[in-house]
Order: structure tokens, then sequence, then C-alpha cells
């Protein structure tokens, strides 16, 4: 085993001025939340501040725990960024045995593992001094999941906690307990996540909205004052990046699809009380994105549907511009049976597509070849299966085909083209079936997006109303339909 001296620590690239800021600052503390907004480098900055925490003894290595989808994204870094070794968890439970006692100074294991490997890894912790890193911590942000239960029993067995989000408010301020929780203790967000919850959930009755807009106050203070962040516009020289909402009207066997499922909604939810009706659980939010498929395309529902969607002509149009100037595109749905029948209907310009059942190898060998293929032109993509992790700046444009209630899938994916390499002027389309659900969902993404921005000390404003009341769906479902 080499001594600690015999390491090289110095880092293999140079930070930009905005990361040094950074990496200054994680060096010095022990529990550090950082929330710099996507593609400003994230990872080159802590591990170049976990390098000088390892030269200055504080600690012998760090464990890093991810996605599986981001542990090649973590060996890439290690080894673009430093002259140090990484280890992988990962293999049969002999081979993680041996890898937890060989040496090295970065262990990147995925969040689903740490289940599994919760008890060994406690005692991995016992005998060496260690940092634990969450990358996209907003993933332990439901308290009660085994995945955030297991992590929170290894934070006391640590020397340095990080960690790391562009969007640590995945959809509503809740979402910040768990992580602090993980950081400190409860030091700051407290140690019951009931109270927590009873002071900074959404009260959808306006009767206490000064009331609610102290309490997002005081919470806005706390972060900005216990973190570090920063926006890609006050720290880079970045292309602009616009923003073109185009729209489509349903009709014909389309139309009578969605007007027939919307009748049927409507009817469940007069039938309900209470003003609340869906929560982000809900089999009733299911029910509602339907309609976004129909908007999409009817036929993910209904195999009997022989039309061309509303969407998918504007779609071509745009797609044939894009290339005509000689620029790649990005396609973003939410759903996999849409992401099949548009790679189909795009062969002719190379198209490529990335969805969650698709391999790790193979889907590292899919952006490769995005990335460096000119002929490949067009990725078609599930956000939630490639928002993370990806640098995708050989693409300047990406049109969002439809989108569900989930912000962080909007805002992480966007911007796998709008970072750090990117020398264009980066277009992102929206395509909304006018009268539809499109319109709310943009609506509603809008709102979670303001008060995450607000809260995380982004903007000035607040907007507090973030969720659907049973009055705003029956508005927008348009009333009872005569078939």
């Amino acid at each position: 085993m080499k001594k600690k001296y015999d390491f090289n620590y110095s880092p293999k690239t140079k930070p930009f001025p905005h990361q040094v800021e950074a990496i200054e600052y994680i060096t010095k503390r022990v529990n550090v939340p950082l929330f710099d907004e996507q593609g400003l480098g994230k990872t080159k900055i802590v591990i170049e501040a976990l390098c000088n925490n390892m030269e200055q003894g504080i600690i012998d290595g760090a464990l890093i725990i991810c996605k599986k989808t981001l542990i090649e994204n973590w060996k890439d870094e290690i080894e673009t960024h430093s002259h140090l070794k990484y280890i992988v968890l990962r293999g049969s439970d002999n081979e993680k045995g041996l890898k937890f006692m060989g040496y090295s100074h970065f262990y990147v294991i995925n969040y689903e593992s740490v289940i599994g490997e919760v008890e060994r890894l406690k005692m991995f912790l016992k005998i060496r001094k260690m940092a634990i890193v969450l990358d996209e911590s907003h993933k332990i942000k439901t308290p009660n999941t085994k995945t955030t239960k297991a992590i929170l029993e290894l934070k006391n067995l640590t020397k340095k906690r990080i960690i790391i989000s562009g969007t640590p408010i995945a959809n509503k301020p809740l979402d910040l307990w768990a992580q602090f929780y993980f950081l400190d203790d409860g030091n700051l967000l407290g140690n019951d996540y009931k109270e927590f919850k009873k002071i900074y959930s959404i009260n959808l009755k306006d009767d206490n909205l000064p009331e609610q807009k102290e309490n997002f106050n005081n919470l806005r203070k706390i972060i900005l004052s216990n973190s570090i962040r920063r926006l890609k516009k006050d720290v880079l020289e970045l292309p602009e990046k616009i923003y073109i909402d185009k729209y489509v009207q349903i009709d014909g066997q389309q139309k009578r699809i969605y007007d027939q499922l919307k009748k049927e909604l409507y009817i469940e939810i007069t039938n309900i009380n209470g003003e609340k009706v869906i929560d982000e659980s809900d089999e009733l939010l299911k029910k509602i994105l339907r309609l976004s498929q129909i908007a999409s395309n009817p036929f993910l529902i209904d195999k009997a549907y022989n039309e061309t969607p509303a969407k998918f002509p504007l779609l071509d149009t745009l797609i044939e511009n894009i290339i005509e100037q000689k620029e790649k595109v990005i396609v973003w749905s939410c759903f996999v049976d849409n992401i099949r029948i548009l790679y189909k209907r795009y062969k002719k310009f190379g198209s490529l597509m990335l969805y969650g059942d698709i391999p790790i190898e193979k889907r590292n060998e899919i952006v490769k070849q995005f990335r460096n293929n000119g002929e490949s032109m067009v990725l078609i993509a599930n956000p939630a299966a490639a928002r993370e992790g990806l640098t995708l700046t050989s693409a300047n444009n990406a049109i969002y085909l439809d989108r569900n209630f989930n912000l962080v899938d909007y805002l992480q994916s966007q911007d796998r083209i709008h970072r750090i390499s990117q020398t264009k002027e980066c277009k992102i389309y929206k395509l909304i079936a006018k009268n539809t659900i499109d319109e709310y969902i943009d609506e509603i993404i809008y709102k979670k997006h303001r008060l995450a921005e607000y809260v995380q000390g982004d903007v000035g404003g607040i907007e507090i109303k973030q969720y659907m009341t049973k009055e705003e769906i029956l508005n927008i479902l348009g009333g009872p339909i005569n078939a």
C-alpha cells in the first residue's frame, strides 16, 4: 500500500474561476450542500475539494453514492480531473467483498445497492476516515423509502458529508428535509419530518397566505446562508437559451378519444369530496396523465388509433428545419412507446433512442455516437432516464413532445445541451396541444419552478399555489361533453 505522501493529489485540469470559489468553500467545511445549477461542473468541484482534504489528512477517501446511470460519468470525471484511483462497488457478493478490501481513494456505488450493502458499508466507514458524497441528492427526498433509510444509517460514520444537486427542490420545498437531515442531523431543518411538513406544505386555501409566504421566506434564508448555489447566467458566458412554444389543435379521432376520457374523468372528479383531490402519488393523477398521452399520441393507449397525431407533422417540420441548419436535436418524450415510434420515424436522420430499459453499456455507446457521429442528428429520449449526468452539447436544440408534472425532469433534461462546452445558441421547444391538459401541465411546472427558484434564492418573487384543486381540474376538463 502506498503511503499518503506518495500520491499525487494535484488536479489534472484547471478549474474555471467559479469552480475555484466552490472548491475552497467545500475544502474548508465539514458538511456542504452544493446546489450549483446544472452545467457548472459540480463533479469537478467536488473531486478537487476531496483531493485537497485527502492531502490534508482530513479524510482517507470518499464514498460516492450516485444513480446507476451516473457511475460511468463519475469514473470518467475522476480519471479526467484527478490522478487518484477509484473502485466501483458492484458485481457478485464475493467481488464486492474483495473491492471493499482493496485500497482506493474513491469508492463509487449506486443508490439502490446501498440497501443490500448497508452493514458492510458501516464496517468499512468505521475503519477508514471517509467522506460521503450524495450525487443528485434529491434522490433521497422521500424520508420513508428504503434507500433513504439505508443512507441515513451511514451519515454519522463519516468525517465529511457533501450533497450535490442542481435541483434540490425536485418538485416541492418538502424535498429539502431528508437531504439536510443526512447532512447535519436536523441542525438546520429539524429532526422531525412531520413537523417540517406542517410548516412547509402548500395550503391550498388562501386564508393564511401571508403566513405561508413568511414560512417560505424563512426557509429561503436558511438555504441561502448554508449552501453554495450559482446560476449559469451569473458565472458563465454561455450562449443564450431561447424558449419557443409551438401550438397545435387536436381534431378527428384524436379529439374524440381525448373528449371521451375528459368526460369520464369529469364525472369521477365531480363525485370526489374535498378541495385537494390529487397528490403526486395519487391513482387519479395517473389517469389525468393519460390525457397527456392522448394529446401526444393516442396510439399509446388505443392501439386502434390509425391517424397521424396532431403534433407529429409539426415535429417533422421542426426537425427538418433544424437539420437543414446542420444542427442536432434531442426530442424528449415521457412515454417509451413514443420513443420507439419516433426512432423509426426519423431513421433517415440517423436517429438514436435512450430510455430506462436500455443497458448501461449500450447507453454509453449511444451517447458517444450522438456526440461524435455526424450522421446521427436526432436523439429521442425519456427525461426520467437521460436527464442527469449527460453532456449532449453536440446538440443545441431540444423539443418536448410531451411532459408530465415533474419539475426536475424538465429542468435537468433541457440543460443536457446548455452547459459548459456549448458554443451555440440553444433553443427549447415545447409542443402544446391547445385546450388540453398540456396547457395546465405548462402552468403547474411554471409555478413549481417559481417557488423552487424563490426558496433556492434564484429570484426575488414568490408564487405559492402549485397544486391542482378540484375546481381547477374541472375547469381544465371543460365540463361534461356530449359524446
